[in-house]
């Protein structure tokens, strides 16, 4: 029998181990061969790493960021963790995060088209539409999906124009559920609502649970006054995609609006908020709605929120100059009805500027 020495020798590290688990798929095995590394190597940033994975691709995305974090900490330069980092905070749909990693990844590798991409498609997540144009422009050649979301990236920053050239070229290779989703989004922001109309829902005979299809749809007819059909298209965009914000404040400010259920309302508005906390109009509609209810602290938490994200939502700051001055807190009224009167001048000469002469 060989002594316990050469025992030893003859068998792979748990470092190995967990590699060759990894390797196999065996994700569980791997998990707790790197655990049991770690337990004797809690500094090794390899081992830190490598876990880090494992749990990122059992979708333990929490777990897998506090792995990765330890390894930076123990390595700041080591360029691929911000990668990692940056996609484990990109599937908990942290955008603000995943942004700031996905910058620090390509400072050290600039041109890596998959971070390129994931950071565009962050900012866009964040509505910092006017970086996330930049983002995408800087993946051009690109192919449909790097065209599409430039296009929508142009529309939400209103440069309507620069998005049809990129849309009219695309429509003519096919018919594809996401062009005619942005075709028809492009279409609505020129006010052609029946056009808008008759391209989303030939996009919906293609893909009828497209994510957020049904968001567009429910807008044009809000639009034109036909809000019962417009909740309708809401509420069944939210039972495709439950866990979509957007889809879950465009409901609640519509039952908000239309003195639908109060408590459901507030209750969309509320998770709509918990996955975008900075949210300018959920946080404006949910102000709205605890005022009613005589809230008016949690009230001017919400309106605060939603003045950060957007310094010129002149409904915001009425809506806040108004719950000051029922607190008793004038100074601050009248600070928020200078607000007010200020963007309001700003508006008017915007619209001045537009029809005047001037070259």
């Amino acid at each position: 029998m060989l002594p316990l020495f050469f025992l030893l020798l003859a068998q792979p590290d748990l470092y190995e181990r967990g590699g060759e688990f990894l390797r196999a798929g065996k994700l569980a095995a791997a998990e707790k061969a790197y655990r049991e590394h770690l337990k004797t190597h809690p500094n090794h940033v390899e081992a830190l790493a490598n876990l880090g994975s494992v749990l990122s691709r059992k979708e333990d995305f929490s777990q897998a960021i506090l792995q990765f974090q330890r390894a930076l900490a123990l390595r700041p330069t080591l360029a691929p963790l911000h990668l990692n980092l940056g996609l484990a905070y990109f599937k908990t749909r942290d955008w603000a995060r995943a942004a700031a990693e996905f910058e620090h990844f390509l400072k050290a590798q600039p041109g890596h088209r998959q971070s390129m991409q994931l950071r565009a498609l962050s900012l866009f997540e964040l509505e910092r539409y006017s970086e996330a144009s930049e983002a995408f422009e800087a993946l051009l050649p690109g192919d449909a999906s790097i065209q599409l979301g430039l296009a929508t990236a142009y529309l939400r920053s209103d440069r309507v124009a620069q998005a049809q050239k990129i849309l009219g070229p695309l429509l003519e290779q096919g018919n594809s559920p996401e062009v005619l989703l942005t075709v028809g989004q492009a279409l609505f922001v020129e006010e052609r609502f029946d056009e808008a109309m008759a391209t989303l829902l030939k996009a919906r005979e293609h893909s009828p649970t497209l994510p957020t299809l049904g968001l567009h749809i429910g807008a044009i007819h809000w639009r034109k006054k036909q809000n019962a059909e417009a909740v309708a298209e809401w509420r069944s965009e939210l039972k495709a995609h439950p866990d979509n914000p957007e889809a879950q404040f465009t409901l609640g400010a519509a039952l908000a609006m239309t003195g639908g259920d109060k408590i459901e309302a507030e209750r969309l508005l509320r998770a709509s908020l918990a996955r975008k906390p900075k949210h300018a109009r959920a946080n404006y509609q949910l102000a709205k709605l605890v005022w009613q209810k005589n809230r008016s602290v949690e009230a001017v938490t919400c309106l605060e929120k939603s003045i950060a994200s957007d310094p010129d939502y002149r409904e915001a700051h009425y809506l806040l100059a108004n719950v000051y001055q029922g607190l008793g807190r004038k100074t601050e009224a009248a600070r928020e009805f200078a607000a007010v009167k200020r963007i309001s001048a700003k508006e008017l000469s915007r619209q001045q500027d537009l029809f005047s002469d001037q070259p």
